[in-house]
């Protein structure tokens, strides 16, 4: 049965571990890409800080980070792609290879440790969980679980389910089921389309929407907690 795994981690070679030990007060939010694009070698953040132009020059200085891209189409200059440096210690494909997707993630500081992620997983089962802690482990990751909540999958036993309209469950559901979110991809949008009776850019549109509802839900929930 499902997991929802809200967990903290931090590591010397972690995503942005020098911008985020840098700039204490900054705020990074990955934001949910749901692209065709197989690579994923490029995240998308959005940055929560006063000076912009700060904010880039400690990004360049990062030895994570490899590039750092401004988004077209964004008004937001907070928003901004990295692509990050070889030897980066990252935790999301790890998550995705034991069939996983990440629902939401943001910075945060383990109990007496580094500042690193506060992230919210949807894993198959606890195997799954023990796999990523033992791979944490074994490279050097302050790893923290937070909590663990039982679920059937994606619908309404787990945090966030209320955000989401019936079309956009059933979406997330199926790419999910259909190896989606694993990397490499096991179904493509086309796909989904075809199981579900809708065109991609449909299927496309309600995955978008209901990744941004889970995660607004869920990073508002963790604001007011904090």
């Amino acid at each position: 049965m499902a997991l929802v795994t809200e967990v903290r981690f931090a590591h010397a070679d972690g995503a942005l571990a020098d911008t985020l030990s840098a700039l204490p007060a900054l705020d990074a939010v990955v934001v949910p890409e749901t692209s065709t694009d197989p690579r994923g070698s490029v995240y998308f953040f959005r940055f929560d800080h006063e000076s912009t132009t700060e904010l880039r020059t400690v990004l360049a200085e990062d030895h994570t980070v490899a590039t750092v891209t401004k988004l077209s189409g964004f008004v937001d200059d907070g928003v901004l792609g990295i692509e990050f440096a070889p030897g980066t210690e990252l935790l999301a494909p790890e998550v995705t290879s034991q069939g996983g997707f990440v629902l939401a993630a943001r910075s945060a500081a383990p109990t007496g440790g580094a500042r690193g992620w506060r992230e919210r997983w949807l894993l198959p089962d606890r195997e799954a969980v023990h796999e990523i802690w033992r791979h944490a482990r074994e490279v050097d990751f302050e790893f923290e679980v937070l909590e663990l909540r039982q679920g059937g999958g994606i619908g309404e036993t787990y945090p966030g389910g209320d955000a989401l309209t019936d079309q956009q469950r059933r979406a997330l559901s199926v790419a999910y089921e259909r190896g989606y979110f694993r990397e490499p991809r096991e179904a493509s949008l086309e796909e989904l389309a075809d199981e579900l009776d809708l065109s991609a850019s449909a299927v496309g549109g309600r995955l978008r929407r209901g990744m941004k509802s889970l995660v607004g839900q869920t990073l508002v929930a963790d604001r007011a907690s904090e």
